[in-house]
């Protein structure tokens, strides 16, 4: 998986579709929606940017698989940022199996190569 790093990358979406009639002079404000997600970037074109959740049969590189593919437009991606483990935390999965799966941001095993990390695991927080 080295040509393949791992990322957030950060991107626009649509909205979800509203089912009701309204009338067009009563519309509220129109915006994307802005969404963040972390994978492999197993594809990298001036198109498109595909990224996969879970990667299996690591250790037979002619199998190995993916599932949780996405394919985001390229147009449509605000950044991406490549993410790198903590090389000075090298108990961090034990933390993790300790504090729990949910508390993955403050574990700080992970860090983007920016210095965003603070903004992006205080916007998860409020998300979640």
């Amino acid at each position: 998986m080295a040509e393949c790093p791992l990322v957030i990358i950060r991107w626009l979406d649509s909205r979800q579709p509203c089912g009701q009639w309204r009338y067009l002079a009563a519309l509220p404000d129109a915006r994307p929606v802005e969404v963040a997600s972390v994978g492999w970037l197993v594809k990298d074109t001036a198109d498109v940017k595909v990224v996969c959740q879970n990667v299996g049969d690591l250790e037979h590189p002619e199998k190995a698989q993916a599932s949780g593919i996405m394919t985001i437009p390229t147009r449509c991606v605000l950044s991406i940022e490549r993410l790198t483990e903590d090389e000075s935390r090298p108990n961090a999965s034990a933390d993790l199996a300790t504090e729990g799966s949910t508390d993955f941001v403050g574990s700080e095993r992970f860090a983007a190569i920016s210095d965003d990390l603070k903004i992006v695991s205080e916007q998860m927080r409020r998300a979640l």
